[in-house]
């Protein structure tokens, strides 16, 4: 069920409610406009600010309103905020003018400043405060020298799916910036926290059923291919970098598949489109060529400025290690549709359905996958659901870890 993860907090009480006439208009508004200021929440999903709105939008059945969680405040900044937010937005009994008053004095604006803010005589300011008593706030001094009020984090979500996954970032206690930031910005940073966490209990090497998972770098003297037996592969599935920085990799990549691959076995890589070329030259003079496939791409798509292209689709190249007598490739499809954007483990994560098609496709069951750019995982993913053995090679900590939980993970 699709329920919300937000609920009234206790600073419902802060504000006078509305009258009837003023919900039924807020109400109405709402159903024509959808909601105009975004609701406000601490970091347990607890109502701060847009306690109307959010039992209107229960009321009309909307799902999809944005919100702005605010973790890291105490029960008197939450107050503070939810008296600045509204009191500038209503006309004021005595009691808020005060309560309002009082705010303003303690992020230390002068008497005359508050008049003009709250719209009343600089003598009744005065009067007011004499009657308050006023706490000092945390405050930051900026390089113009002007003290202001602390900026504190904030996160912006647009529905309900994100509300959670914002709820989810500030529960992981990473460290988010003082400013406002995107529900996938602070979902990225509570991954980052996590995996770095994850990567300190990375100790070496692992073995997790059928999967081997080697730590280190693939390629050069000391490389874990050299781990790997000849012959003893039936697949390369990979995602190698796509820079230009990163092509000699392709050629390494190239090389160690001839040696470890069983004659016949296929080498399957993903591959950037504006180095097409170069990947060829370099795999031709090694592997045979078989085909390309299209990984076509749902959702927004990447736009490439030096050539003026929005990409739509990304190449997937498939070579052969020579082996004599007919091929015996299986059947398949030249073009996948990915099921879109999956990057909960890793920045250049793709989705586990690719490599699943293509493994059951290429393969028998109880063959050998190798990736040599192991990533989070997702190939070994794959290759277990297939039921095959998975040897893959990683060289970040981090990676490495978050790779081993997903392959732990018998979903």
């Amino acid at each position: 069920m699709d329920e919300s993860v937000i609920k009234v907090g206790k600073f419902a009480e802060v504000i006078r409610p509305l009258t009837i006439e003023e919900y039924a208009s807020l109400k109405e508004s709402v159903a024509k406009n959808g909601v105009l200021v975004p609701i406000e929440v601490d970091e347990k999903g607890c109502i701060l600010d847009g306690h109307n709105r959010f039992q209107i939008c229960e009321e009309l059945g909307i799902k999809n309103y944005q919100t702005v969680i605010r973790p890291g405040l105490t029960d008197k900044e939450k107050r503070n905020h939810v008296i600045t937010l509204n009191y500038d937005r209503r006309h004021m009994t005595k009691d808020e003018q005060q309560m309002r008053i009082e705010q303003l004095r303690e992020e230390g604006k002068s008497t005359r400043q508050i008049a003009e803010r709250v719209g009343v005589d600089h003598s009744t300011v005065v009067r007011k405060l004499s009657t308050g008593a006023i706490a000092p706030v945390d405050r930051i001094v900026g390089k113009d020298g002007r003290s202001r009020p602390a900026r504190r984090p904030a996160i912006i979500a647009t529905n309900r799916q994100e509300q959670k996954r914002a709820l989810d970032a500030v529960a992981s206690n990473a460290k988010l910036p003082d400013k406002m930031i995107s529900t996938n910005r602070a979902s990225r940073l509570a991954r980052e926290h996590k995996a770095e966490l994850m990567a300190e209990e990375a100790k070496g090497d692992i073995r997790i059923g059928k999967a081997t998972l080697l730590l280190g770098d693939a390629f050069g003297d000391t490389g874990r291919i050299q781990d790997v037996p000849e012959g003893s592969v039936d697949l390369i599935f990979t995602d190698p970098p796509y820079d230009k920085k990163s092509l000699p990799l392709y050629e390494e990549l190239a090389l160690a598949g001839n040696n470890v691959l069983k004659p016949g076995g296929l080498l399957i890589t993903y591959c950037g489109c504006m180095y097409i070329p170069d990947v060829l030259a370099t795999f031709n003079n090694v592997l045979d060529y078989v085909w390309t496939v299209a990984l076509v791409l749902p959702g927004n798509h990447s736009r490439v400025h030096v050539v003026s292209v929005t990409q739509g689709w990304k190449p997937i190249i498939v070579f052969q290690k020579h082996a004599d007598g007919q091929s015996s490739l299986n059947w398949m499809e030249d073009t996948f549709t990915s099921e879109g954007v999956q990057k909960d483990g890793h920045d250049w994560q793709q989705s586990v359905g690719c490599a699943k098609y293509y493994i059951r496709k290429l393969l028998p069951k109880g063959g050998t996958v190798l990736d040599p750019f192991l990533g989070s995982g997702t190939t070994g993913r794959a290759a277990l659901d297939c039921g095959c053995d998975f040897v893959g090679i990683e060289i970040e900590a981090k990676a490495f870890a978050v790779a081993q939980k997903k392959l732990q993970n018998d979903k």
